[in-house]
């Protein structure tokens, strides 16, 4: 397939539509569409869940006042709050930094 095709009898825009709205989740094109916060899917979201609640029931079980509570295993695309502020990309933005970065 040759984008050069595109609105041919060989690739008519219909298809194009099709193929890049249908693409799979892992593919380039849909990482290129949507980013890379999307690549799990429900069924990755339900083990990671599965995961870490056998994690608590095995950290309450086992009988060791001192150890530590274990961390929830990290999802991709999941925001992370430091102090009650959303990161953006790993670091706090502010309202008038974000909208001088969106050029508000």
């Amino acid at each position: 397939m040759r984008l050069s095709w595109l609105g041919s009898e060989a690739l008519t825009w219909r298809d194009f539509y099709v193929i890049v709205t249908q693409s799979p989740r892992d593919s380039a094109v849909h990482r290129s569409i949507v980013g890379t916060g999307h690549e799990w899917g429900l069924q990755e979201q339900l083990l990671a869940a599965v995961f870490d609640v056998l994690a608590i029931a095995n950290w309450q079980r086992g009988g060791d006042e001192n150890a530590k509570k274990p961390v929830q295993l990290e999802r991709p695309g999941v925001s992370k709050k430091v102090d009650g502020q959303v990161l953006a990309h790993g670091k706090a933005v502010s309202t008038e930094q974000m909208d001088a970065l969106l050029g508000w």
